[in-house]
């Protein structure tokens, strides 16, 4: 799992209720025209959550979080099920997700989103998730099998980043996303640049680069005249400025 920096900005999921810890709400969620009863209760102390819907039980439990609100959303609207979102709120507002369904009188786990600023629903059984990235964020797609009950990444070869900043010190970059690769243009101090997107798979030459592993992450930057290349980010990161970190 990638290490993200954090920063305080919250994306909104589009959700149907929200409220806070400790807290009873009533919602119609598997459209029959009655509302369930689904009450919320935490302990930041034990960091325990304790999910109730009518007469069915869930505990679950965080690493890190300093209050939990709930949700209600509807990912896949011809399912004719809604779906209850528990959020626990960790560091500068990250998000831990647990995402439930309640059939035939029992609640169902459907999957769990560990670490983001929000998430969008659209009732076309995809979920985007924002994650930021140390400079920029990243809009990751998920699709949710309400058969399964399973939230599984679509998996994306690039990420768009679009973010602006200058060289202050030259470095190369490189034809292909590859360390052996040939370089096709070399930066200059005072060049404006683009960083135009990203691939953030695991691809660190290194395997004992765990907690910064990101830094191995691949963009592709371009020239204001059109030139291109690839550079891993721990070798270009010390050398522009511009760039908004927030951690």
């Amino acid at each position: 799992m990638k290490i993200l920096f954090t920063v305080s900005i919250l994306f909104l999921s589009s959700c149907i209720y929200s409220q806070n810890m400790d807290t009873t709400i009533k919602s119609d969620l598997n459209f029959d025209r009655e509302e369930e009863t689904i009450r919320v209760s935490y302990s930041e102390a034990t960091q325990d959550f304790k999910l109730k819907i009518n007469n069915d039980e869930f505990t679950g439990k965080y690493n890190d979080a300093y209050d939990i609100g709930v949700e209600i959303i509807d990912i896949n609207r011809n399912d004719n099920l809604r779906e209850v979102l528990i959020k626990g709120y960790g560091p500068s507002d990250q998000s831990d997700m647990y995402f439930f369904q309640f059939v035939n009188g029992k609640i169902t786990e459907c999957g769990h989103l560990p670490s983001n600023f929000g998430i969008e629903v659209t009732g076309n059984s995809e979920l985007t998730e924002y994650a930021w990235m140390g400079f920029w964020t990243a809009k990751m797609r998920y699709d949710f099998d309400s058969k399964n009950k399973t939230i599984t990444k679509i998996e994306e070869e690039f990420y768009d980043v679009n973010q602006e900043c200058e060289v202050k010190t030259t470095f190369d970059l490189r034809k292909d996303k590859s360390d052996n690769s040939e370089v096709s243009v070399k930066l200059k101090p005072g060049t404006k640049i683009t960083l135009v997107k990203a691939d953030i798979s695991q691809n660190c030459p290194n395997p004992e680069q765990i907690y910064t592993e990101f830094y191995c992450d691949w963009y592709l930057i371009k020239t204001p005249d059109g030139k291109q290349g690839w550079c891993r980010l721990e070798n270009f990161v010390e050398k522009v400025e511009g760039l908004v970190w927030a951690g």
